[in-house]
């Protein structure tokens, strides 16, 4: 009978298992690092003999990221920093062959080589250097080549070879292939010299991921050979699919609704736009939708308004036609529509989903002070009436001292804006679909009332009509407790935040163009770069402005601007004004994305162009991963 090696990782640490990094050696200082066992040097003396001494610190990053990967993976490690690589990445192979030697010799047990040489001359040390450590029980481990050419150490028989792939949290291993093991290896969050983090992707990244892994299998069977250990690789793997590989997006958070299967949307305002335009980011599904006859909406496709492939949901003229298969009415804001017709339709469509039996998620607050009947109706029938809100009690729980953690370790990004109504939300909604699709693990803090609806982990409702009763000088501070808290809990890739209206004043004059909370957003939320969401309308120097008030106020660099393909346009009509928009061509959308990229030197996307929403993605990823290349 064939020996079982699957193994429960699960309840293994690694511990007492003695990892090398052979790398540019590692950050002790890193929190993901944590203390080091040892740490040396190799280097070459004046008369070009290797020496080998004490020695401490990072010259490139990149061994503390790959330390970190193994940390990760396996906590309970003794860690130590071998450095042969200079602030360039480089080295000669016989100081890799004389750092595998002294592994070899302090009886380590794994060796992580996130490095190679694609040069078959002068290898023969190294080879000899790589099965003298196997026979004496040291695994190596070494990335491949990023593009594919035969590469040392990784190819010698002695040598588990790595790739990348992007398969979340495991692993694929093929036996008796040049590189037996597939790892993730793309964008990853990694350790950075100085307690940041960067993003970066590579079969470097893979090999430390398998590495962790191998930490695991040697404390679980110490002492075994490298053919048992690679049996147990092999017993432990993931299946292959025969069909081509794409990341698998990771699972959306479950809303804190599980009431919700089936929703009925009234009114078709721009918040419910969201809702049609990402329906696969919703954990539920949309079973009908309602506007009031007048707006030239009715009998029309919503799929079809927004510009998207028809999806067979027609708008209703009234809601009673919409709530016969649904358990939920997702109610908009409809104040403003109220006021017109001089009835509380808050309370009327409220009180017409009780009837129908239906749970409510209401955009727009409905205190219990107000519509304490509602409430009340609504519990004795065993329903849920819901609306986003930040309680007292969660802000005072967040603000004590007790309650905070380390601070965030993560990339942050921040959408931020130059008015309201230009797509902010659906900026934050793109990168989190894209994200997603990668297979990111993606935290979000959302300011819109539906950011709940698409599982973001906090939503801090401060747009239209909100809820909160904080003042203005705690949004920073529980903002920061939060988004801690979320780090600690959820581990995420990286954090996306996005604000709501303007960012600075248009007019310090004009008290209705101060934002004052958005401005406390951004000192809360203190994102790394921001993507700004402009108009097409907007003034340069206008633009110029936000972008300078982003890095002073909040330290931010912009690294990208998105613009909306709706021009805004001041109407008249009656006696009264408003800001509408009008659909640009093309070509004008074009000229306008030019011209911000000459005048500020910045990408600049149009919002719904798949184009664009892939550059966005791209630029994103580029620019969290820069320090890391």
């Amino acid at each position: 009978m064939e020996p079982d090696y699957r193994l429960n990782f699960a309840t293994l640490t690694g511990q007492g298992v003695r990892v090398g990094v052979v790398d540019s050696g590692i950050d002790p200082a890193h929190p993901g690092v944590g203390p080091l066992a040892g740490s040396v040097e190799f280097v070459l003396d004046p008369e070009g003999q290797v020496i080998c001494r004490a020695a401490s610190g990072d010259l490139a990053g990149h061994g503390t990221a790959c330390a970190g990967l193994i940390r990760r993976r396996a906590p309970g490690v003794a860690l130590y920093s071998l450095r042969i690589l200079d602030s360039s990445l480089r080295a000669e192979v016989r100081l890799l062959a004389a750092a595998i030697r002294w592994a070899t010799v302090q009886q380590l047990d794994l060796l992580n080589l996130s490095l190679g040489t694609t040069q078959s001359e002068g290898t023969a040390e190294l080879q000899v250097a790589c099965r003298e450590a196997a026979e004496a029980g040291l695994l190596l481990v070494a990335a491949a080549h990023q593009e594919g050419l035969t590469s040392y150490p990784a190819a010698f028989p002695e040598v588990i070879g790595v790739q990348s792939g992007a398969l979340g949290a495991g692993y694929h291993y093929r036996a008796g292939t040049a590189c037996e093991g597939v790892a993730p290896g793309e964008f990853q969050r990694l350790c950075w010299p100085g307690g940041g983090q960067v993003l970066a992707g590579g079969n470097s990244f893979a090999a430390a991921r398998l590495s962790g892994i191998l930490a695991l299998i040697r404390q679980a069977l110490p002492g075994a050979s490298l053919a048992t250990v690679r049996s147990a690789l092999q017993a432990n793997a993931l299946p292959e699919d025969p069909r081509p590989s794409h990341p698998e997006p990771r699972p959306h958070r479950a809303p804190p609704f599980s009431w919700l299967r089936r929703a009925s949307l009234y009114p078709f305002g721009k918040e419910m736009h969201a809702l049609v335009r990402f329906a696969d980011l919703l954990p539920f599904q949309i079973a009908g939708i309602a506007d009031p006859a007048g707006r030239g909406l009715v009998g029309r496709d919503a799929g079809e308004i927004l510009g998207l492939p028809v999806c067979g949901l027609r708008i209703a003229p009234r809601l009673e036609a919409v709530c016969r298969d649904a358990d939920t009415l997702i109610l908009g804001h409809v104040d403003l529509l109220g006021q017109m017709q001089r009835r509380d339709l808050l309370r009327e469509s409220i009180e017409l989903a009780l009837e129908r039996r239906m749970n409510v998620f209401s955009f727009g607050p409905v205190s219990e002070e107000n519509y304490a009947d509602l409430h009340q109706r609504a519990r004795d029938q065993g329903l849920h009436l819901y609306y986003p809100d930040v309680p007292a009690t969660e802000v005072a729980r967040a603000l004590t001292p007790a309650a905070q953690t380390p601070p965030v370790g993560v990339p942050v990004l921040g959408v931020f804006g130059t008015s309201s109504s230009q797509g902010k939300f659906t900026v934050q909604l793109i990168l989190r679909q894209r994200l997603l699709a990668r297979g990111y693990q993606v935290g979000q803090l959302g300011t819109e009332p539906h950011a709940e609806l698409f599982g973001m982990d906090l939503v801090f409702p401060s747009g239209y009509d909100s809820p909160l009763v904080l003042r203005l000088q705690d949004y920073a501070p529980y903002l920061d407790a939060k988004l801690r808290q979320l780090c600690q809990e959820k581990e995420p890739d990286l954090i996306l935040v996005g604000s709501q209206s303007g960012t600075i004043p248009y007019d310090p004059e004009e008290s209705s163009t101060h934002s004052l909370s958005s401005l406390a957003f951004l000192c809360g939320t203190r994102p790394d770069a921001c993507v700004l969401v402009v108009n097409s309308i907007d003034p340069e120097q206008y633009i110029a402005d936000t972008l300078e008030g982003l890095r002073v106020v909040g330290r931010a660099p912009a690294i990208l601007l998105a613009m909306s393909d709706q021009e805004k346009q001041w109407r008249q009509a009656w006696g009264r004004g408003w800001i509408g928009q009008r659909q640009m061509d093309p070509a004008q959308i074009e000229a306008h994305r030019r011209r911000l990229e000459d005048r500020f030197g910045l990408p600049a996307v149009s919002i719904l162009s798949p184009e664009g929403q892939e550059r966005m993605v791209e630029t994103v990823l580029a620019h969290f991963a820069a320090e890391a290349v």
